[in-house]
Order: structure tokens, then sequence, then C-alpha cells
């Protein structure tokens, strides 16, 4: 059986299911990188230039039960990219949490709301 696991993010739900061993052992060796990098944002933005490497990411991830695949993603995190950090940082728990002991996804997370809290709020 494989595993799965569900929390909430911003008042969502999210449930990501583990990656079939073979598929977390070649991301990660795309993503190692990413997280000894000094500038891991920016290290992701060099390395997936055309949203290739993000959609594999969420590929087994949902959000309130709707599948995040190509289709579905630019209507759910359109104007709301910190959530999509926050549920980037999951995936990464939930994949890879013992792949990247002490890695910089929770940097990552922190970035994200910093710069959510700097944002103009809409009325």
């Amino acid at each position: 059986m494989i595993k799965s696991e569900t929390t909430e993010i911003k008042g969502r739900k999210y449930i990501v299911t583990l990656f079939p061993a073979m598929q977390a052992y070649l991301m990660s060796r795309e993503l190692i990188g990413i997280f000894t990098s000094k500038d891991p944002v920016g290290k992701l933005c060099e390395m997936d230039k055309d949203g290739e490497l993000i959609l594999k990411l969420f590929s087994s991830t949902s959000r309130d039960e709707l599948a995040i695949n190509k289709a579905t993603f630019d209507n759910i995190f359109t104007g709301n990219l910190p959530e999509m950090v926050e549920a980037l940082k999951f995936v990464f728990e939930v994949n890879f949490k013992d792949f990247f002991q002490g890695s910089v996804i929770g940097e990552l997370a922190e970035r994200a709301k910093a710069a959510a809290a700097q944002m103009p709020q809409e009325n």
C-alpha cells in the first residue's frame, strides 16, 4: 500500500502520496543541487525554466481533492504563490525528509511568508 499524508494549508486540504522509490531516487538526484545551494530559490528557477520540475514535484499531490497538474496549476496558484511554497514544502517533507535532513525547505517557506507579508493586500 502506498502511503499518503494529509495537511491543511490556508484552509485547504492537501494530500501527498509518496513517490515510488525509483522516482523519488531519480528526483532527489535532480534536486540535490537546489538544497545544497546558497540561493535555493534562484537555483530552482535556474533548473526549472519550463515549469516541468514543479509539475513533477506536485504530480502526486491534490488540493481539496483536485489533482495538481498542468491543467489545474494556474487556477490553484495564480495570486497564491505563498500557498504554493507551503504546499511544495509539504511535498518535500513527505517524500524526502529522510534524504534531505537539514535542508533549506523551511527557509524557502519562511522567505515566501515574508514576501507575502510585504505584498499589498487586495480589498
